[in-house]
């Protein structure tokens, strides 16, 4: 064990920090204006020439993983132009892709797996160098080659690599990734599945997509006149994306009826950390983490210390749709809730002569009453973290749903081929104070609310090959208790939100006070 506290400055949330790019902090212009992927991707001139190196007939056909990763990163593209791949290995329609549903790599990948197993000769005469210039001479406009080019690379790598190793463009990072706010030029809309289908999950207050009427529980079928039924989530997103200023025309069916909205894109930026105090008998503080951001945990402090002159009897920290963040700053947050001298997590690396290390937050506590933690299954990474150690430490309760389920870490650097295009490789995962890792398994709450009839697709179900981490030593936490023992409130306080209301109820169980250390 170390002796003193440390931190390192990786970042564990899906688009992340490396410890090779951490001057670039610094160098992030902080008014520069939020553009579009695509723009991000032609400032750095990426040409085909990277993705055909991979896509040679001969790499393609050696071997299944190969194999797949070539189609992946074929598919990848067509998709973004409602294209699929056939058998004959010649271009198709969106309708006719081998899988009915590609809303997944898993699910888009599957066919072409056992294509492979069974008829190998066939397959491996595919040229998906061919399809390739197809698509960049007759599909894809100049404006997009670069971004098409490095969507092919991540596409590759998530098969062939793992599927955190990533290519990103360098100023994308600087501008959007490294900031201590979360900016984007979106609409304002996360989105889940319930029986096959996307639907609003969420949406942000004072966004376009809120303010032109759209509810959660909306089934999304098109976004400026694209389908969205079977695409992979990550175009969907794309979808919902672009400049400032632009009109987005967005159908949806809501009980039986479809009405068709329209509203101008503008650039959003939400609060890293809020606070509010919901009165009544027994008035409790909630404290949400929009992600963990450079300068988290201080927003953090200044909340806990105004919450100490509102005479609050408990507090739900709200991680849910938290994707993660800087591990120093989640590390950091914890220990306000159990000290400096309490173990957070554990790195262990996929390098064999690496040691473990752990890792502590070096705060003095600074909130003791009891608190549960509010986590669903957008709950990610570095928001596992603070979850899991909270838990494993005797000091929090987990409410709501089983989260996403990413352990892995990822250290970025500067691509040797294009400077402007950076790396982040996966080496390694984290370990909870338990032993455990949330890796593929995510973190079982102790009082189950589900998000209604809509989900998130978490790790273990988005990969055809997922990661999974090595366990050892592990200590199994504490059983949960029954909701049975916890007592009704009766201040006549009404929600909407199930999980923060059972939240509420569970920090006055007797039980959940007593894990929590008081």
């Amino acid at each position: 064990m170390l002796s003193s506290p440390r931190f390192f400055t990786l970042s564990l949330s899906v688009l992340v920090l490396g410890a090779g790019l951490y001057l670039w902090r610094a160098s992030g212009t902080a008014t520069s204006k939020v553009k579009s992927t695509e723009n991000y991707w032609a400032e750095t001139g990426l040409g085909p020439a990277a993705l055909e190196d991979l896509l040679q007939d001969q790499t393609c056909s050696s071997s299944q993983r190969y194999f797949l990763a070539c189609a992946n990163s074929i598919l990848t593209i067509a998709n973004r132009y409602n294209l699929s791949l056939g058998l004959n290995g010649q271009l198709v329609p969106f309708h006719e892709a081998l899988s009915a549903d590609t809303s997944s790599e898993k699910k888009q990948l599957e066919p072409w797996q056992k294509f492979f197993a069974e008829n190998t000769d066939q397959a491996v005469k595919i040229s998906f160098l061919k399809v390739w210039k197809d698509l960049q001479d007759n599909h894809i406009p100049e404006s997009q080659h670069s971004m098409m080019v490095g969507l092919g690379l991540n596409g590759f790598i998530s098969v062939f690599r793992d599927p955190h190793t990533y290519f990103m463009p360098v100023s994308q990072f600087q501008e959007v990734i490294s900031r201590a706010d979360s900016r984007s030029v979106s609409l304002g809309i996360s989105l889940g599945t319930a029986h096959g289908k996307y639907v609003i999950r969420k949406l942000t207050e004072g966004s376009p997509a809120k303010q032109a009427g759209l509810q959660k529980g909306d089934v999304l079928l098109s976004v400026n006149g694209h389908e969205v039924q079977g695409l992979l989530q990550a175009r969907v997103s794309e979808l919902l994306k672009g400049e400032v200023g632009e009109i987005a025309k967005v159908r949806v069916l809501r009980d039986g009826e479809e009405l068709t909205f329209r509203m101008r894109r503008q650039e959003i930026t939400i609060a890293t950390v809020s606070t509010r105090v919901i009165d009544g008998i027994k008035p409790i503080a909630v404290v949400g983490i929009n992600k963990f951001a450079r300068g988290a945990c201080d927003k953090v402090k200044e909340s806990l210390d105004i919450l100490k002159k509102s005479h609050v009897r408990g507090l739900l920290l709200d991680l849910r749709d938290n994707p993660g963040g800087q591990m120093e700053e989640a590390a950091c947050i914890a220990s306000l809730f159990v000290g400096p001298d309490e173990k957070i997590f554990e790195v262990r690396y996929l390098d064999p002569s690496k040691k473990s290390e752990d890792y502590y937050g070096g705060e003095e506590k600074r909130f003791d009453l009891p608190m549960a933690v509010l986590i669903n299954a957008a709950s990610a990474s570095a928001s596992e973290i603070v979850a899991g150690a909270l838990r494993d430490l005797n000091r929090a309760v987990l409410v709501g749903e089983r989260t996403f389920g990413k352990g892995s870490f990822q250290e970025g650097e500067y691509w040797s081929q294009n400077k402007k295009i950076a790396l982040f490789e996966t080496k390694g995962f984290y370990y909870l104070p338990s032993g455990r890792s949330p890796q593929m398994k995510g973190l079982e709450p102790d009082v189950t609310v589900n998000f209604e009839e809509i989900s998130v697709v978490r790790e273990a179900e988005q990969f055809i090959h997922p990661l999974r981490a090595p366990e050892r030593q592990v200590r199994l936490a504490g059983k949960a208790f029954a909701t049975g023992e916890c007592l009704e409130m009766e201040d006549g306080l009404s929600s909407d939100d199930k999980q923060m209301t059972k939240a509420r109820q569970v920090l006055f169980c007797t039980k959940a006070v007593a894990r929590a250390g008081l």
